[in-house]
């Protein structure tokens, strides 16, 4: 059984994707923050997946870590290795995402979403797990757009946030094309995402 890790899994995209995975056979190590979600979706999660609080420590294991702390990212994989949890790959939802906020911010947009991201590759590399997933965001399109965005459609963010994304885009492409029999990294691009599980 595959460990997966998922940054910012408690978080509303996050939480969902841990349901699914679960449901997939696959165990969780969740490492999130809690700045802008709460442990308690993730005890939801265990209720939908039909597992009693006993036994939610054999399929979810779950970090209060900010990914800006690259020692706090390390002791996510050492600790989890060291239970029977090894990470085979992660799937990347941490960041901070409100386009408003970064226009204020924009400081605290780069070190988490770019600082932060660098981090969690620096850690992956450092523990030989090279497959990723990267929550991207359509904003990395900008705003004039007519008919439905394709995905070869010219990249011209105007935010900090959509900036910040983009570049983590580019950083993880270098590491695509100059690392290329290493990593397989995939980036999802997508708008706000709505709705709630069927429960």
């Amino acid at each position: 059984m595959k460990t997966i890790l998922i940054t910012g899994g408690a978080g509303f995209i996050g939480s969902h994707t841990c349901i699914s995975l679960i449901k997939a056979g696959y165990k969780i190590v969740v490492a999130d923050s809690f700045i802008n979600s709460c442990e308690k979706s993730l005890y939801r999660v265990c209720e939908i997946c039909n597992f009693s609080l006993n036994e939610i420590s054999n399929i979810i294991k779950i970090f209060k870590v900010d990914i800006r702390d690259k020692d706090g990212l390390k002791n996510v994989f050492e600790l989890s290795e060291s239970v029977g949890f090894k990470i085979y790959g992660v799937i990347h939802f941490a960041g901070l995402k409100s386009v408003e906020n970064s226009l204020e911010e924009p400081l605290t947009y780069w070190e988490v979403n770019v600082i932060g991201t660098i981090n969690l590759i620096s850690v992956m590399k450092k523990y030989k797990c090279h497959n990723i997933v990267f929550s991207s965001s359509a904003t990395v399109y900008g705003s004039k757009h007519k008919n439905l965005i394709k995905e070869d459609d010219d990249l011209k963010p105007i935010n900090p946030y959509g900036n910040s994304k983009l570049v983590v885009e580019r950083f993880l492409n270098d590491l695509s094309l100059y690392e290329k029999n290493k990593w397989r990294i995939v980036i999802l691009r997508y708008f706000n995402p709505i709705g709630a599980h069927p429960s």
